[in-house]
């Protein structure tokens, strides 16, 4: 089963996904990265926090990537 890793980036930074986890399918590591991104909004809306620019990059194991899902289009 293929790895993925989910990178952050925030305010011009990375967060790289050291581990990874393995999914089926890239569609099935878009869903969790979606999943996360939902709690990754909740958490800055909580603290008040902006969330514009903030993304998960979806990298496969050679490290390229394959999806990015925005933190803010998580909203509808």
């Amino acid at each position: 089963m293929p790895r993925y890793y989910f990178n952050i980036y925030e305010q011009g930074r990375l967060i790289p996904d050291q581990e990874g986890t393995e999914f089926p399918t890239v569609k099935a590591a878009r869903e969790e990265a979606e999943a996360s991104a939902r709690e990754l909004l909740a958490d800055a809306l909580r603290a008040h926090k902006e969330v514009d620019g903030k993304r998960i990059e979806i990298a496969d194991a050679d490290g390229a990537v394959v999806e990015t899902v925005m933190v803010r289009d998580v909203l509808g």
